[in-house]
């Protein structure tokens, strides 16, 4: 595959240390698959990428040539719909990670909390045997708005959680801010689970940070898609631009951005975070490369670097895959 480089600097400074001179990344040409409708979260696996899109009612595993080699279903029904759900009835699941819970490696699949009751659900699913549980997480949802500051579903301002990712013992939420704000909700991992699972009440550790993002065209970008990178103790992250103001509506695609942010950051008294200058948008010898990158999926790491995947979802029914590494100079 051909690759395009682009310069991450500012903020990926701090994830490696004063001494870092910035950071390199490569993204290949992608690959469009038109069986799988929508990827909106992705996480890999066993030498598999695993999506969920936010249209349909399966996990599909998909190799490293991007082609759909297994599905499992998430839905509660015996007879799982078929192909794209309409806006209205979807269950919008957007953003997933890998983790471990109860000694056993399992998939979180979170619906955006966009529509009250409908699409709060979470799938908890073992890697090993596929076995799920469905867990309501309107009571979570009800703590991020809370958390935000945000006016809850009056008014305009909206939950829509479309990254997730998780470290050892930490969970970050990420809000998409297209009809409210995008924030960074940080939870400790064992806390969020019981509370999910309905073994807890308690939520003491959840803290949230109002993030800035670049623009393109007027229109800033919205926060999108995660994954964790344990060695330098962040998260890679990615935020999409659309002709639109609302989260209903699909605007015209503009553009992507991507960049790595230290965990550490999102701890303390911090309330906003200014991402305006780190993260970087996708081009390709000099132009931008249109595509609304959805989900960071990490494949391999180490301290120098890390290789991945982003899935786009693109609004017209396929998926777009890009493979990227990000090394430091």
């Amino acid at each position: 595959m051909k690759y395009f480089q682009i310069s991450l600097i500012s903020m990926m400074v701090t994830a490696f240390g004063a001494n870092a001179a910035g950071m390199n990344m490569e993204v290949s040409q992608p690959y469009t698959n038109t069986h799988l409708s929508s990827g909106s979260g992705a996480v890999v696996n066993d030498g598999n990428i695993l999506v969920v899109g936010d249209d349909m009612e399966w996990l599909f595993s998909v190799d490293k040539d991007y082609q759909i080699v297994d599905r499992y279903s998430l839905s509660a029904s015996k007879t799982p719909a078929e192909g794209r759900m309409k806006k209205k009835i979807k269950p919008d699941f957007e953003s997933m990670t890998k983790l471990k819970y109860q000694g056993q490696e399992c998939y979180l699949v979170l619906g955006s909390g966009s529509k009250k009751g409908k699409r709060e659900k979470a799938i908890l699913m073992a890697a090993g045997d596929h076995s799920k549980q469905i867990l309501s997480l309107s009571p979570l949802y009800q703590s991020l708005y809370d958390a935000s500051g945000m006016s809850g579903m009056s008014g305009k301002q909206k939950l829509n959680i479309e990254g997730v990712a998780s470290s050892d013992d930490m969970a970050y939420l990420f809000n998409r801010g297209n009809e409210g704000k995008n924030i960074v909700f940080s939870i400790k991992l064992d806390q969020m689970m019981d509370f999910i699972s309905g073994k807890s009440d308690s939520l003491t550790s959840l803290s949230a940070v109002d993030i800035e993002l670049p623009s393109i065209k007027g229109f800033d970008a919205t926060l999108s898609g995660a994954d964790f990178w344990p060695e330098a103790n962040s998260i890679v992250y990615s935020a999409s631009v659309e002709g639109t103001d609302t989260a209903v509506g699909d605007g015209k695609v503009l553009g992507s951005f991507i960049g790595v942010l230290p965990a550490d950051k999102l701890t303390g008294n911090i309330k906003v975070l200014d991402l305006t200058q780190s993260a970087q948008q996708l081009t390709h010898n000099g132009q931008a490369v249109i595509t609304k990158v959805e989900s960071v999926a990490i494949d391999t790491s180490n301290q120098h670097g890390v290789q991945g995947y982003l899935v786009s979802d693109n609004d017209d029914g396929t998926s777009q895959f890009f493979s990227f590494t990000i090394k430091a100079d």
